[in-house]
C-alpha cells in the first residue's frame, strides 16, 4: 500500500475554495441570464411572455434567491417556481433542471410539446391546412361582421379600434376556429371529435404563434396578375415624414400605369414645394436627396435626345430646343423645327434626316456640332 502523504490544503479548504468555485460560477450564470432576459437580440419560443421566457425567469429567480440571500438550492427552486407559476413540488425539480443546464452550458429549457412519438395532428393533412387556412383568411368566423367592416375600413377611433383589435385575437377568432373545426372540418375527414377535438388553447396558439402559415409554406405567395400600390414619400430631416407630400400609384398596364421620372417631378412641384413651405416658411432651401434610379431622372420636355427624334419630319416627337456648333470661333445656332411657312411642315420638327442634311451642308473644318 502506498505511503500516506502531507497534503498542502485541508479538508476544509478544500471544501471552501470548492465552495467559492460554485458561488462564483452561480455569479456569472446569474449575470448572464439577466443580460438574455433584458436583450433584445433574444428571441423566447412563443414571445416575451412564452413558456420558455417564464422559464428563464424562473431559472433567475432561483440564482439570485442562492447568491444574493444565501438560501439553498431547494428553498430558493420552491419559492422560484411558486412565483412564476409552476408547482411548488414537481415544478421546483424542473427549475432545479433548468438551473443547473443553465450554469454547466448557457443553454435555455426548450419545450417538448409536440414532440411526442404517439401525437397525432390534422395540421399533417395537407387538405386540413388548407381548409383551416382558408376559413382564418375569411370573415366567417366574425361574430359581429359589421362592426368589422368598420375596422377595416378605418371607421373606428383608435381606442375602438385597439380594443376590438384584442377582442378578435382572443375571443372571435379562436372560438370560430374551434367551432369550424368541430362542426365542420373533423366531420369531413370522418374523425370523432372526442380524439382529434380542437381545444380554445390550441387554437390560439395556432392564430398567435404559427401566424396564417404551416410547416414547409413560403412567407410570401407567389407573383401572379394582383394589384399593387407604389408610394412615393419624403422624409424631412427636421419635421420626418411629409404626410401632404406623398403620392400614390395603383400601377399595372390597365391602371394608373407605372413610375417614372416625369410623374416624380410632378409631385416635387405640385406636392413636395407646397408641403416643405407650409411647414418651413420662405426663404427655406430644400434639398432632395434620391437614389440613382429612373423613377427619380426626367430630361425637359424640349431637351436635345436623339433617342426621340423620328427619321422622318412631322408625327409624334417632342419639340426640341435649338441645338448650336462653333464655326471660326462664332456659335451658330439651328433650329429643330420648321418655319411657319413651310412648304410641307409648318412649325412641325424636322427629323434626323432634315437635321443632318443642314448640318453636311455647312459643316467645315473644325466644326464642333452638340446634340445631346
Amino acid at each position: 500500500m502506498p505511503k500516506r502523504q502531507r497534503i498542502d490544503l485541508s479538508v476544509r479548504e478544500v471544501q471552501e475554495l470548492a465552495r467559492k468555485a460554485i458561488h462564483d460560477k452561480r455569479c456569472a450564470a446569474l449575470h448572464d441570464i439577466k443580460k438574455c432576459i433584458v436583450s433584445k437580440q433574444a428571441k423566447f419560443d412563443g414571445g416575451d411572455h412564452g413558456l420558455q421566457a417564464r422559464r428563464a425567469q424562473a431559472i433567475e429567480s432561483c440564482l439570485h434567491l442562492v447568491v444574493a440571500r444565501k438560501e439553498t438550492l431547494t428553498v430558493a427552486s420552491v419559492t422560484a417556481a411558486e412565483a412564476h407559476g409552476f408547482s411548488p413540488a414537481w415544478g421546483a425539480h424542473l427549475v432545479r433542471q433548468w438551473t443547473a443546464h443553465w450554469v454547466n452550458t448557457r443553454a435555455l429549457p426548450q419545450s417538448l410539446r409536440g414532440h411526442h412519438p404517439k401525437v397525432a395532428s390534422i395540421l399533417s393533412d395537407p387538405t386540413a391546412r388548407c381548409a383551416i387556412r382558408t376559413y382564418m383568411c375569411s370573415n366567417k368566423w366574425s361574430l359581429n361582421p359589421p362592426r368589422l367592416q368598420k375596422l377595416l375600413q378605418n371607421e373606428l377611433t383608435p381606442d375602438e379600434a385597439r380594443a376590438y383589435t384584442q377582442q378578435i385575437t382572443s375571443h372571435e377568432l379562436p372560438h370560430g376556429l374551434k367551432a369550424y373545426a368541430e362542426s365542420t372540418l373533423l366531420p369531413s375527414m370522418q374523425l370523432k371529435l372526442g380524439r382529434e377535438g380542437f381545444s380554445l388553447s390550441s387554437a390560439r396558439r395556432l392564430m398567435l404563434r404559427k401566424g396564417w402559415l404551416f410547416g414547409g409554406e413560403q412567407p410570401l405567395r407567389k407573383k401572379g396578375a394582383g394589384r399593387g400600390l407604389h408610394q412615393s414619400d419624403f422624409i424631412c430631416s427636421t419635421v420626418g415624414w411629409l404626410d401632404a407630400a406623398s403620392a400614390t400609384l395603383e400601377y399595372g398596364k390597365n391602371h394608373d400605369g407605372f413610375w417614372n421620372g416625369e410623374l416624380f417631378i410632378k409631385q416635387l412641384t405640385e406636392k413636395f414645394f407646397p408641403a416643405f413651405k407650409a411647414t418651413h416658411g420662405d426663404g427655406q432651401i430644400a434639398v432632395v436627396l434620391v437614389d440613382n434610379s429612373q423613377g427619380h431622372a426626367s430630361y425637359a420636355t424640349d431637351a436635345l435626345g436623339v433617342s426621340e427624334i423620328n427619321m422622318r419630319p412631322g408625327g409624334k416627337q417632342p419639340r426640341m430646343q435649338d441645338r448650336w456648333y462653333m464655326r471660326n470661333g462664332v456659335k451658330i445656332t439651328q433650329s429643330m423645327v420648321f418655319p411657319s411657312n413651310h412648304a410641307t411642315f409648318p412649325n412641325q420638327p424636322k427629323g434626323i434626316r432634315a437635321c443632318s442634311r443642314s448640318v453636311l451642308r455647312t459643316q467645315a473644318p473644325g466644326l464642333l456640332f452638340f446634340l445631346s
